[in-house]
């Protein structure tokens, strides 16, 4: 379980860091997000939105995860 738990936990992380690199990326030299369009706005900032909290989960998860199964068998 520990490893399963490791590995949920990195996946969360990568995820969010990819959300969080497409935001940066997308940014000009004044530091404001550029899109082609308000449905492109709302549709990415929505999309991405929901990646960050499912990473953070997955990471929040796979911590816990992996902490059970680190500790249950060191008793």
């Amino acid at each position: 379980m520990t490893i399963f738990g490791i590995v949920l936990a990195v996946l969360g992380y990568a995820l969010q860091y990819l959300m969080n690199r497409r935001a940066f990326n997308r940014r000009n030299a004044a530091g404001v997000e550029e899109f082609k369009s308000y449905e492109a706005a709302t549709g990415i900032r929505f999309l991405e939105g929901a990646g960050r909290k499912l990473g953070s989960v997955l990471l929040i998860g796979g911590l816990i995860i992996a902490a059970f199964g680190f500790f249950g068998h060191h008793r």
